[in-house]
C-alpha cells in the first residue's frame, strides 16, 4: 500500500491577513471575536503614556494643592478654632458664679454677650450661699422643787458639723434637717413674729420637734418644759481679689419661747 501523499492546504492569504479565518465565532454576549479559556484574568488596557481615557491626561484632580492653598485652609481652621474657644468662653463666664476673670473683664464678657447670647439661666442653681447659718437653742427646765432654770445657749449646727468632718457618706439628717426645718419656719412668719397661717405652724412645729430630737426629754437631770430657738448670720469673707469690702456684723433671728409638752415627742 503506497503512503498517503494527501497534505494540508495552507491557509489562504485573506484568512492569514484577516487573523479570524481559524477562530470560532463569538458568544452571545460577550465582545469581541474571541472567546477567553476558563480562569483567565483580564486588565483593561491602558492609554498611551499612562494616562486616565476617562478623565484625560493632566486631571485637576490629580494636581497637588499648592502652598498658598494649604496656608489659606490652615489660617482659616485655626482662626474658626479660636473664635469658637472665645464665644464658650464668654458663655462660661457669664453662667459662672464670681471669680477673678469674670470681676476683672465684666464690661467686656457683657460687651460680646448682650444681647445676641444673653442667657437667664446660672450653672450653679440655686445659687450658693453667701452666707454661715449657725442655728442654737436654749432650754427652760423645771427642777425638783418646781424650780425654773434657762440654759445655756447650745449650738445645734456645730454638732451637726462635727458628725459630717471625716465622714465620708455623711447622712442627710446631718447635713439639712435642721438647716431646711429653720429655714421655712424663718419663713413662715407673720407680724409678731407668730406663725403665719396653718403652713406657718407646721413648719414652726417641725423645727421645735427637731430640735427636742437633738436635746431629748431632760437636761442635766430636770425636765424640759420650753425652748427658744435662735438664727446666728455671718457673711462669707469675699475672696482677696476682688474689691469687695469685708462684712464685719454678724446678725441674730431669735423666735419666741414655744412650750414644751408630751405630745411634742411623740414618735421621736
Amino acid at each position: 500500500m503506497e503512503p498517503s501523499t494527501e497534505s494540508t492546504a495552507a491557509p489562504s492569504a485573506d484568512a492569514a491577513s484577516s487573523g479570524t479565518h481559524c477562530l470560532p465565532p463569538p458568544r452571545p454576549g460577550i465582545e469581541g471575536t474571541g472567546s477567553l479559556p476558563p480562569g483567565s484574568v483580564t486588565t483593561p488596557a491602558s492609554a498611551p503614556g499612562g494616562a486616565d481615557p476617562i478623565r484625560g491626561a493632566g486631571s485637576a484632580t490629580d494636581r497637588p494643592l499648592s502652598r498658598v492653598s494649604i496656608g489659606l485652609l490652615a489660617a482659616a481652621a485655626v482662626v474658626l478654632a479660636a473664635a469658637v474657644l472665645v464665644h464658650v468662653a464668654m458663655i462660661f463666664l457669664t453662667l459662672a458664679p464670681p471669680n477673678v476673670l469674670k470681676v476683672r473683664d465684666q464690661a467686656l464678657i457683657n460687651s460680646y454677650v448682650q444681647p445676641e447670647f444673653g442667657q437667664d439661666w446660672r450653672l450653679f442653681a440655686p445659687n450658693p450661699k453667701q452666707r454661715n447659718d449657725a442655728i442654737g437653742v436654749r432650754l427652760r427646765t423645771t427642777g425638783a422643787r418646781g424650780a425654773l432654770h434657762v440654759s445655756e445657749w447650745i449650738n445645734l449646727t456645730d454638732q451637726d458639723v462635727k458628725a459630717i468632718k471625716g465622714d465620708p457618706a455623711p447622712s442627710h439628717v446631718h447635713q439639712n434637717m435642721l438647716r431646711i426645718a429653720w429655714d421655712n419656719a424663718e419663713a413662715l412668719r407673720g407680724p409678731g413674729d407668730r406663725p403665719n397661717g396653718v403652713r406657718g405652724m407646721v413648719a414652726d412645729t417641725y423645727l421645735k420637734r427637731v430640735v427636742l430630737q437633738r436635746v431629748g426629754r431632760r437636761w442635766r437631770g430636770e425636765r424640759i418644759t420650753g425652748v427658744q430657738i435662735a438664727g446666728r448670720y455671718t457673711m462669707v469673707a469675699p475672696p482677696s481679689w476682688t474689691s469687695e469690702e469685708k462684712p464685719d456684723t454678724t446678725t441674730y433671728r431669735v423666735l419666741p419661747w414655744r412650750p414644751v409638752i408630751d405630745q411634742d415627742y411623740k414618735g421621736l
